[in-house]
């Protein structure tokens, strides 16, 4: 677990969830005692399914300073609304995989309205989600796209160099082979 047992009890309580999420640990608790598991261990695993199924709420800070062009004050609704037939999501997953779906499908869930107001449509998208944080990612392209774009290009460099690396490992490994080649034909 990422959190102790009372760190996640305060956060959920303070985030108005711990009564559902008290609910779905006893009923994990129970599924896994029917299957055999002690008692410790089973609590242990029902704890853990609990912090898994109840992240902390995804939040992007907005900057409110009027005289910065990126800056948007803008209500979004429908972020939380996760399609119930999307897996249990993650916390994070790759940066590549966050900023990847949220490019793929941006264009698809977002419904921006002339009153200002965003409306994200999950239920639109391609694919689940990778994690929790790609819909963090998708509310800071809403909100504050400059520095979504800002991090799009540093993934997409990344991913280049990544990408480098591995063909420079490729090279060495022929020149190795090469090398071992020579030397066998050598001892022969």
């Amino acid at each position: 677990m990422n959190e102790s047992k009372i760190e996640l009890t305060e956060r959920l309580r303070r985030d108005g969830r711990w009564a559902e999420a008290s609910k779905f640990k006893d009923t994990v608790l129970a599924e896994y005692r029917q299957k055999g598991l002690k008692r410790d261990d089973a609590s242990k695993a029902a704890w853990e399914a609990m912090e898994q199924a109840f992240p902390p709420k995804v939040a992007v800070e907005v900057p409110r300073d009027s005289d910065r062009e990126d800056a948007v004050d803008t209500q979004v609704q429908g972020l939380s609304d996760i399609p119930a037939d999307w897996p249990q999501l993650p916390g994070n997953a790759s940066l590549q995989a966050e900023i990847g779906w949220c490019q793929a499908n941006r264009l698809r869930v977002v419904e921006e309205r002339a009153s200002g107001v965003v409306i994200v449509h999950l239920d639109r998208a391609r694919s689940p989600a990778p994690s929790w944080a790609a819909l963090g990612w998708l509310e800071t392209s809403i909100r504050v796209y400059s520095k979504y774009i800002d991090v799009v290009a540093k993934a997409l460099k990344d991913e280049e160099t990544e990408q480098e690396m591995v063909k420079r490992e490729r090279m060495a490994i022929d020149e190795i082979r090469s090398l071992l080649a020579e030397m066998q034909k050598d001892g022969e």
